[in-house]
């Protein structure tokens, strides 16, 4: 068991997402900035429904609650944060 969740102490744990962040590297490797993936961009992959509308609409918040790394997040969904 993880010390901070006994004592409550520190950040919480939070979930990770295998395939939600396979998808986002494969795009990352591509050097690609998307605004939104397509359905032929997510096709083979084992994603949940909510993982999977995330990613169609480009939603960076939802995506970071489901896990996704915020690293990969920011660098496909790039031209969505405003600099």
């Amino acid at each position: 068991m993880d010390h901070r969740l006994r004592h409550r102490v520190g950040a919480p744990v939070t979930r990770t997402s295998y395939a939600l962040n396979k998808i986002l590297t494969a795009v990352a490797r591509r050097h690609a900035m998307k605004e939104r993936l397509t359905d032929e961009e997510l096709a083979g992959h084992d994603l949940s429904p909510e993982e999977r509308a995330a990613l169609e609409a480009g939603d960076i918040a939802a995506l970071y609650r489901l896990g996704a790394n915020p690293y990969l997040i920011r660098r496909v969904f790039r031209p969505r944060f405003t600099i």
